[in-house]
Parts: structure tokens; C-alpha cells; sequence
């Protein structure tokens, strides 16, 4: 049961004895002002960030995202939207003017139903800041658009009426200086409140007379529409430019995650996208000062809206960020998201994200190291496929691949042909190699590359491993030419692909730096085999060469 708007109201200010904020005063203030509960990420010691960071001559791009545990769908859905802005920035990154994308998260509500964070974003050749956020619903272990901390469409729009209400009360702004969309939907809530005291006129007048004839809605400029024209499925209708999408209100469900998204992206120039919690437990509004002119503060505006107004339009998910956001920021120690919440898995949709996975064979040996030098410089991350036999002789090499975030899978212990090999030959060959390399690691291998390529039915059943070929040869052990190398690999690299090299050559560890400058710039995120496929899985015995959207 939802706790009345008083209860709720005397709570939070009793517990934070806040006298400066709305709906806690004691005195006037010159203009209202909301203080946006949230931290940067950086600052919680709890919640593990990971950044990817990689500055060249053509450009600078940084992400930072939250670990929050193993394959968290929050972690995912982040790590993924920032990985793919990173993609179109690279892609369309002007030549010669050295642009610079960041992006980082704060935090603006955690508990165990509810986590909610803000997406920040700098971009050199945007004009300002963007910033939006999102919501992970525990109980459906969802993640959610901002639309869904409220109740429903109806209630989304009085969400924004009572934004209006502040800024022409408190703000003293005229509806031409409103924002948009916040003038239409002035506009739109005068003529609906037209219309009904319109209706009550004429039912005050024709008082006796029963009548079954209601008048048409009517869209923000007054005029009547058909009602089958406000039926939610219109909501793509441009035939009139001037009315936003988003309006009339429809009748989506607002938990429901494409849903929410939609109607997101129908209030895509909204404020209330990027809002927060105040600390007396309403909203707070992020706005550019110039939409809210008298703000306290230069970079921003927060605005307040008022808890018992919140509460009448909240949803169930709203109300538990709320008070997530309320009683479980206090501090950084406060919030428990578990032992494992360090664990990162995979953080990269590969299926909607633009990834290559480049894979290094017969190793580990005298060029390793450098190799992983280069690689170092991008943030990629790689696989490589080892022999058993040489696991020994540079532990050291091996230790650090796996130490640095990069898969060390198996590749049999000295290069046999395994399709030549009996069940338990294979079987037994296999073993020695996965504990080489697990006693080095601290992990058994996942995957396996059998040697040449070459498999049959009976290799395959023997393997506890996913067979792993490829899609694209660089043919390095052949051509030993590092232009050749590279270029080839530029050409023929496209979306998912898995790509083949040799470091135990150091023509080919020479071209890595040109690949992976070449790549980077075509908007590519380097990522292990196991993270290529990992959201979808891979069996044992299973053959893949690559991971191709097409």
C-alpha cells in the first residue's frame, strides 16, 4: 500500500531536517532551489567503475561505466549506449580537429529494488552537454527509461504541467519563454481545461437535459480532432509538424520496457529526462540556466518540484527510487550491492555494439610482451590461444595476458593436428593444456582454437571447450609483411568478425599498432572471444568463426 503524501512528506523532513527546500521551509528563499541528490561513481568505493580510455592524434574518447556484478543488466545496457555513441563519434569525427567524447555516470539511487543513474556527455563538436538517465527495476530485473518512475501517461503529462506551473510561478517565465516542450504543453493543458470548463457551461445550461454526445478532444492549438485520432498507435501521425508526438497523453504501459522507450522517445527534448530526487523528496529538474533565469547556479538549474506533487504522479518504481534516493545516499558506505559486485562478466552487447575480436596464435612468446604493449594503448582487449608447452617457459607473459583482462584459451599443448588424434588422445591433450594454463591464471580456459583449423566429429565431441576459427586470415605466418598484415586486416575486418594472427612473428606484432589505429578510428571496440559471444553463450563442441550482425 502507498503511504499517504503526508506520512511521506513529514518523513522525509523530520529525518533530514532540510529548512531550504521545497516542502521542508521555514523561510522564503529569492528563488527556489532543489539540491539533486547523486555522487560521481568514482567516489563509491563499493561500486567498482571500469574506464576505457584511448587518446590519439585524430581524437580523445574516454567512457566510464559501473560494475555492479557478473553480466549486470545495468552494467550491459550502460556500457553498450556508451560504447555505441563512442562508435557514431568516431565515425563521424571531422578530420584534422582533434574532437574529444566523454562520457561518465553518476549515481542517483541505490537500494536492493531500485538502482538509478545519470548518463553524462561531453562531446567537442555537439553543443552542450547532454545527460539522461536510467532506472534498474530489481523485482522485474529490468532496466527502465525515466518514463518509468511514473504512473502513466496521463501522469507523465501532469508531471510536466507542474514543471510549468514552477517555472511561470516561481520563475516568472511568460509561455513564450517556456522551453519547449514545455509551451506546448501549456498550451495543450489550457485548451483542455478550456474544453472542460467549456463542457460544464453548456451541461450548467441544458441542466435537466440527459445527453450523450460528448465534444472531441482538441489538440494544443484548440481545434477538435477525431477521438480515433488520439488512440495511442498515432503516436508516428506527422501529419500535423506543429503537435509533439507525445501528445494526447496515451494509454501505454509504462513498467513495460519498449513501451517506456517509446514513450521516452516521444518526450525526447523533455527536462524531465534528466531528473533526480531532491533531498526533500521531490523532483529536481535539471535545466540549462538560460531556460531558468535567477538560478543559484551557473551550470545548471535545478528545479524544484514539490514532494506532494511528485507523489500524485509517481509510480511504484518511483516511490522506491525515491526513497533509495532519500535514505540510501547518506554516504558511499551506505550501500551494499554484495561481495560480488566487483565482478564485471560481460558488459558489451556485441549483438548491438560495433566489435571486432582479435585472436593471436602459437604463442606466448619473445614478442608477446610487446605485443601487449600496443594493445594496451587502445584499452582492447584480445585472445590469445596458447600452447601448453610454452605456458612454462614464459609464465611471466602468460600471467600478465590474463592479469590485464585478455582471454588465454587453449590452443593443445604443442600444435598437433587433432583431427588426426584419437577421442582419448584429444581428450587427454586438452587436459594437460587447460591446467598449464589454469595453474598460471588461476582459470581454467573456456574456449579452444584446434591447430590448422582442422576438427571432425570425433574432435568434437571430445572438447569440453567451444571451437573458435575465424573469419578473417590475415596469412602473417605466410606473407611475414607487416604492411601486407595490416592492410589486409583493415579491408577485411567488418562487425563481429574474428580475426587471426600469429605473435610469435614479429612482422605481425609490428602491424598491430596500425590495426588498431585503423580500427579504433572506423569506431571498433576490441573485446575478447568469450565477450564476443558471451550474452548468448557458446556449447561445448560447438564450431563459430565469427559473430557477423549480417
Amino acid at each position: 500500500m502507498v503511504v499517504t503524501s503526508l506520512q511521506r512528506k513529514v518523513t522525509v523532513c523530520s529525518a533530514l531536517g532540510l529548512l531550504l527546500l521545497p516542502g521542508c521551509q521555514a523561510a522564503d528563499t529569492a528563488e527556489p532551489y532543489a539540491e539533486a541528490i547523486g555522487f560521481i561513481s568514482a567516489d563509491l568505493p563499493d561500486l567498482h567503475t571500469r574506464t576505457v580510455s584511448v587518446e590519439t592524434d585524430h581524437s580523445t574518447v574516454s567512457y566510464r561505466y559501473p560494475v555492479l556484478g557478473e553480466s549486470h543488466p545495468l552494467s550491459i545496457q550502460v556500457r553498450t549506449a556508451m560504447a555505441e555513441r563512442q562508435t557514431a563519434f568516431l565515425e563521424e569525427a571531422p578530420e584534422g580537429r582533434s574532437p574529444e567524447l566523454n562520457q561518465d555516470t553518476e549515481l542517483l539511487a541505490a537500494s536492493a529494488d531500485v538502482i538509478g543513474l545519470r548518463l553524462n556527455v561531453v562531446d567537442s563538436t555537439a553543443q552542450g552537454p547532454e545527460s539522461s538517465t536510467l532506472w534498474y527495476d530489481a523485482q522485474g530485473g529490468q532496466v527502465l527509461p525515466w518514463t518509468s518512475l511514473f504512473r502513466d501517461e496521463q501522469a507523465l503529462f501532469q508531471a510536466h504541467v507542474d514543471l510549468v506551473d514552477v517555472l511561470r510561478d516561481e520563475y516568472e517565465l511568460t509561455d513564450e519563454d517556456l522551453p519547449e516542450p514545455l509551451g506546448e504543453v501549456a498550451a495543450y493543458a489550457e485548451a483542455q481545461a478550456a474544453e472542460q470548463q467549456g463542457r460544464e457551461s453548456e451541461d450548467q445550461e441544458d441542466e435537466g437535459r440527459d445527453t450523450k454526445e460528448q465534444p472531441a478532444p482538441t489538440d494544443a492549438s484548440g481545434d477538435t480532432e477525431e477521438a480515433e485520432d488520439n488512440d495511442d498507435s498515432d503516436r508516428s501521425d506527422d501529419s500535423d509538424e506543429d503537435e509533439s508526438a507525445a501528445l494526447p497523453p496515451g494509454e501505454a504501459d509504462l513498467t513495460e520496457p519498449e513501451q517506456a522507450q517509446e514513450v521516452a522517445d516521444a518526450w525526447a527534448d523533455s527536462p524531465l529526462a534528466d531528473l533526480a530526487f531532491s533531498t526533500a523528496g521531490g523532483l529536481a529538474v535539471r535545466m540549462d540556466p538560460d531556460q531558468a533565469p535567477g538560478s543559484e547556479r551557473d551550470d545548471e538549474a535545478l528545479v524544484p518540484i514539490e514532494p506532494e506533487s511528485a507523489e500524485e504522479t509517481l509510480s511504484e518504481l518511483g516511490y522506491q527510487a525515491r526513497d533509495a534516493a532519500v535514505h540510501g545516499n547518506a554516504s558511499s558506505e551506505s550501500l551494499d550491492l554484495g561481495p560480488e559486485a566487483t565482478t564485471e562478466g560481460t558488459t558489451l552487447d556485441c549483438a548491438q555494439a560495433k566489435c571486432v575480436a582479435l585472436t593471436f596464435d602459437d604463442g606466448p612468446g619473445e614478442h608477446t610482451e610487446a605485443l601487449l604493449d600496443s594493445l594496451d594503448d587502445y584499452q582492447a582487449k584480445a585472445t590469445f590461444f596458447v600452447l601448453g608447452s610454452l605456458v612454462g617457459e614464459f609464465p611471466d607473459v602468460v600471467e600478465r595476458t590474463a592479469a590485464e583482462g585478455h582471454e588465454v584459451a587453449n590452443h593443445t599443448w604443442k600444435h598437433d593436428d587433432l583431427a588426426t588424434m584419437s577421442d582419448d588422445a584429444i581428450r587427454k591433450d586438452l587436459q594437460r593444456t587447460d591446467d598449464a594454463i589454469e595453474e598460471i591464471t588461476g582459470e581454467a580456459p573456456v574456449t579452444m582454437r584446434p591447430p590448422y583449423g582442422s576438427l571432425n566429429a570425433t574432435v568434437r565431441s571430445a572438447t569440453g571447450h567451444p571451437l573458435i576459427l575465424w573469419d578473417v586470415d590475415t596469412m602473417d605466418w605466410q606473407s611475414r609483411d607487416t604492411k601486407a598484415v595490416a592492410k589486409h586486416a583493415l579491408a577485411e575486418t567488418q562487425t563481429g568478425s574474428v580475426v587471426l594472427f600469429h605473435d610469435i612473428h614479429k612482422s605481425s606484432v609490428d602491424a598491430i599498432p596500425k590495426v588498431l589505429e585503423g580500427l579504433h578510428k572506423e569506431g571498433y571496440h576490441f573485446v575478447t572471444v568469450k565477450d564476443l559471444f558471451g550474452l548468448d553463450g557458446m556449447e561445448a563442441g560447438e564450431v563459430v568463426t565469427d559473430a557477423r550482425l549480417n
